[in-house]
C-alpha cells in the first residue's frame, strides 16, 4: 500500500488523470462487454430453445395421424426429415405405452439439451337432446429431441470476442481523446508552475496567457494580478526600507556623534588644563614632564578611539588563510596575559582535541582580534584574584571557543543588548568592542552567543564551522 501510495507521488497530475480515465474506461468497457454478452448469450439460449419448442411441437402434430395408424415408416421418415434441421442430433417417437415408434439419430452423443413434447388427440362429442358439445384430449405418445448447443457456443465466443475488441477500441479511443484534450487542461497549469517558480526567484515582470477555457482566463488574471500587486507592494517596501535606512543612519549618526562628543570632552579637557598649566613661565622642569605625558596620553587615547570608530564603520576585507585555533588562541591568552595578570588576573587556556582538527581557513589577524576583545570585556568583567578560562574544542562538525569568566555576570535586561554597537555599562568605553567581534564572526559565517552562569559568571560561546 505504501509503494502504491509512494508511486502515485512521483506522477504529475496529467498522469494521474491518464490512469484514472484509463482504469474507469476499461472498468466501464469490461462491465458493459460482460453484461452485453451475457444477455446476447441468454438471448441467443432462449431463443434456440424456443426454436426447439417449436420444432417438437410441429412434429408431434405431424405425428398423430402416424401413432394411430401405427405407420411406422411414416414415422421415421417424419423423425429423418427432422434431422436435418441445424442443432438437431437424435429424434424419438414413442407410444403412450413407451414403445419407441421411430428413432433417428447422426450421433450416439447424449447433446446438451432435449426437448420432450407430448403427441395429444382432441375428441369431441355432441348431446343431440340438449345442442350441447364438449371436447376433450388423449395423450397418444411423446416426441423428444435431442440437440447439441455446439453453434451457440462458438457465437457466443465470437460474441465475447468483439465485445473484447470494442473495449479495447474505446479504451484506446479514451486515452487518445484524454491525450488530446488533456493538453487544455494540463498547459495552463504547468505554466502556472513555471511561473510560480520564475516568481519565488524573484522575476515579478512574469505574466500568464489567458488560454482557451473559462477557468484558465481566471486563473491567469488572478495571477497577474497578484503580481502587479506584488510588484507594487515591492517597490512601496523598497521605499520604506530606504527611508528606515535613512533614519537609523541619522540615528547612528546622531548617537556616534554623542558618543564621540562624551569620548573626546575629557581627554580635551585634559589636554587644555596641562597646555594652561605648560603656558605658566615659572613651572618647573618636573611639572612640565607631567603635563606632557598627561597630553601624550591622552592623544593617544583619542587616536585609539578615532581608530575603533573608523574599524567599526568600515572593516577591511577579510583575507583567508589556512589557520591553526589552537596557535591562535595559546598565542592571543599569553599576549593578553601580559596586560592583567600583573593587574592580578589570570587568563588560562585549555586546547582539547588533536591540533589537525582545529584548523580552518579564515582571516587571522581579524579573528584574533576579535577573540581579543572578548577576552578583554571578560577580563574588564572580573576582579584581582579571579580568572579568566578560555577552551577549544571540536563537536561534531564544528569548532567550540568558550571565554569563562567570574564577575558579576551581565543583567538580564542587558543580555539582549550587548552586541549593539554603542551600548556599554562601562563609565569608560565606546561600546563597540563586542559588536565588533560579533561581525567579524559573522563575516567567517561563525556564530557568537552569551550565557549568564549561576550564581555568578558570563559565558561567551563561538562556534566556527
Amino acid at each position: 500500500m505504501a509503494a502504491r501510495l509512494f508511486f502515485m507521488n512521483d506522477l504529475n497530475f496529467q498522469q494521474r488523470l491518464a490512469i484514472g480515465i484509463v482504469v474507469l474506461t476499461i472498468l466501464t468497457t469490461i462491465t458493459l462487454g460482460f453484461m452485453g454478452s451475457r444477455l446476447s448469450e441468454d438471448f441467443l439460449l432462449i431463443r434456440f430453445r424456443d426454436r426447439m419448442d417449436f420444432l417438437a411441437k410441429y412434429l408431434a402434430a405431424n405425428c398423430e395421424l402416424g401413432i394411430l395408424l401405427d405407420d411406422r415408416q411414416m414415422l421415421q421418415r417424419l423423425a429423418a426429415n427432422l434431422l436435418k434441421e441445424e442443432d438437431v442430433i437424435r429424434v424419438i417417437i414413442k407410444s403412450s405405452r413407451g414403445d419407441i415408434l421411430a428413432k433417428a439419430q447422426v450421433s450416439e452423443k447424449p447433446g446438451h439439451g432435449m426437448v420432450q413434447t407430448p403427441v395429444m388427440l382432441t375428441t369431441q362429442s355432441e348431446n343431440l337432446a340438449f345442442g350441447t358439445a364438449s371436447s376433450g384430449q388423449k395423450t397418444l405418445g411423446t416426441v423428444r429431441i435431442y440437440y447439441n448447443t455446439t453453434g451457440i457456443e462458438q457465437l457466443s465466443h465470437e460474441l465475447h470476442l468483439r465485445y473484447g475488441a470494442v473495449t479495447l477500441f474505446i479504451a484506446a479511443g479514451g486515452i487518445i481523446t484524454f491525450l488530446v484534450f488533456s493538453k487544455s487542461l494540463t498547459a495552463p497549469l504547468e505554466q502556472l508552475i513555471e511561473a510560480a517558480q520564475d516568481v519565488a526567484q524573484g522575476n515579478l515582470e512574469v505574466r500568464l496567457a489567458e488560454g482557451t477555457l473559462p477557468e484558465t482566463r481566471k486563473l491567469a488574471r488572478a495571477f497577474n494580478t497578484m503580481t502587479e500587486a506584488l510588484k507594487q507592494s515591492r517597490k512601496d517596501l523598497e521605499q520604506t526600507y530606504q527611508q528606515l535606512i535613512q533614519q537609523k543612519s541619522l540615528a547612528e549618526i546622531g548617537h556616534f556623534a554623542v558618543t564621540v562628543a562624551h569620548e573626546v570632552k575629557n581627554p580635551l579637557g585634559i589636554i587644555k588644563g596641562a597646555l594652561d598649566i605648560l603656558k605658566k613661565p615659572d613651572i618647573d622642569p618636573e611639572t612640565r614632564e607631567t603635563m606632557i605625558a598627561y597630553v601624550e596620553d591622552e592623544v593617544m587615547g583619542l587616536n585609539r578611539l578615532i581608530q575603533e570608530f573608523l574599524e567599526f564603520s568600515r572593516p577591511k576585507p577579510l583575507s583567508f588563510s589556512t589557520v591553526h585555533l589552537d596557535e591562535l588562541i595559546t598565542d592571543v591568552s599569553e599576549r593578553m596575559n601580559l596586560e592583567w595578570k600583573p593587574k592580578g588576573i589570570n587568563i588560562k587556556c585549555s586546547v582539547l582535541g588533536q591540533p589537525s582538527e582545529l584548523t580552518l581557513e579564515a582571516d587571522a589577524d581579524l579573528l584574533s582580534r576579535a577573540i581579543s576583545n572578548i577576552i578583554k570585556n571578560a577580563c574588564e568583567a572580573s576582579k584581582p584574584g579571579q580568572s579568566v578560562d578560555i577552551s577549544v574544542a571540536r563537536t561534531g562538525g564544528e569548532i567550540s571557543i568558550r571565554i569563562t569568566d567570574q564577575g558579576p555576570g551581565i543583567g538580564r535586561e542587558d543580555l539582549a543588548r550587548i552586541f549593539e554597537p554603542f551600548f556599554t555599562t562601562k563609565v569608560k568605553g565606546t561600546g563597540l568592542g563586542l559588536a565588533f567581534a560579533k561581525r567579524i564572526l559573522e563575516a567567517h559565517m561563525g556564530q557568537l552567543a552569551v550565557h549568564a552562569n549561576e550564581p555568578q559568571g558570563t559565558t561567551f560561546e563561538i562556534i566556527l564551522g
